[in-house]
């Protein structure tokens, strides 16, 4: 794996980095996140980290790593994250600063089943026991309607509030679960005291009597107000009967303990990507990779930009493609 850095805002880029080789050792990674502590009183502003879940040498137990970068990315020190004595079965590594330079990294145990946590705080170099968030009901992954071959995967999103305000420190950290009514929903929880004890895991979303699913989710903590933002799929809008369609919203809270209500609706049109129009398989659609897991979203100052795929203009014509179709699209919006 390789970063590529640029020096004089984003005109050229020299030879890439990698960092995901260690000891001779050949790391084949999934999930990369990237994020920078750009906190003015931090004794390690600038750092650059990386987390990702690793196969080691073609297995599946490669654990979570962090790749810490002290020279703007030029080059990167590589650490363990998760117990080194453990089956190193996890994926979605998702690692956040504090405002004292804390470094903080969560993922999915899907062998314990369960949202885990640890932390460092001397810029990455050593870290503590990891802790469980929460345990949760799915292990990985599971195939909502919407997405009918590839399924949703269950991944932590987390973020520190870096603001000057009331809850200035508080990480937050949110996922996907299964609930007692059978449909997908993201959950948050918050920890106040650097992630030694966590929050009861409570929704985000609007709540409904019928059945609705959520899925593929992230988070952004505002830098300047300290609100929570959350978006994710959503599929309360769905006329079929059968929660093939989807639409992007956005939840936001001050503090995580309560949410906006109604969730802001951020698509302006419903996408299917289960079928077109009644068409099942549809040939404007790539069934081995619908909704991604890699959606985004930025806050600050008060304002959020989701982006998400949308199929709203599935069956138009392209060309370029291996399939004749836009298919899918990447959309954005700006959320005040």
């Amino acid at each position: 794996m390789a970063v590529a850095r640029s020096t004089d805002g984003g005109k050229t880029y020299p030879t890439a980095t990698f960092f995901a080789f260690e000891n001779g050792t050949n790391h084949f990674n999934d999930k990369p996140m990237i994020t920078a502590d750009q906190n003015v009183g931090s004794p390690f502003r600038d750092n650059v980290y990386i987390a990702w879940d690793a196969a080691s040498g073609g297995s599946i137990g490669g654990g979570v790593r962090l790749a810490t970068s002290t020279d703007h990315g030029a080059s990167f020190s590589t650490t363990r994250v998760d117990d080194p004595s453990g089956p190193g079965r996890s994926i979605g590594a998702s690692p956040g600063v504090g405002p004292n330079g804390e470094v903080y990294v969560a993922w999915n145990d899907y062998v314990a089943n369960a949202i885990v946590f640890n932390r460092s705080f001397d810029g990455g170099n050593t870290w503590g026991t990891p802790v469980t968030i929460s345990p949760k009901t799915l292990p990985f992954d599971i195939a909502v309607p919407a997405e009918s071959f590839r399924g949703a995967l269950v991944y932590p999103s987390l973020d520190v509030d870096r603001s000057s305000e009331i809850h200035r420190g508080r990480i937050y950290c949110s996922w996907m679960d299964l609930t007692p009514a059978n449909v997908t929903d993201i959950f948050i929880s918050y920890s106040d005291n650097n992630g030694a004890t966590w929050s009861t895991p409570a929704p985000v979303t609007d709540q409904f009597l019928s059945p609705v699913d959520r899925f593929n989710h992230w988070m952004s903590v505002d830098p300047v107000t300290g609100d929570v933002n959350v978006a994710f799929y959503d599929t309360r809008n769905d006329t079929t009967g059968a929660r093939y369609q989807t639409d992007y919203y956005l939840a936001r809270s001050s503090g995580g303990a309560s949410w906006n209500a109604p969730n802001i609706r951020v698509s302006s049109v419903s996408s299917n990507e289960h079928d077109c129009s009644g068409v099942f398989p549809c040939l404007g659609i790539n069934y081995g990779n619908q909704q991604g897991d890699y959606e985004g979203l930025v806050s600050f100052g008060g304002v959020s930009y989701p982006v998400w795929t949308d199929s709203r203009r599935q069956l138009d014509a392209a060309s370029g493609c291996r399939r004749p179709y836009l298919m899918e699209e990447v959309f954005t919006a700006k959320v005040k």
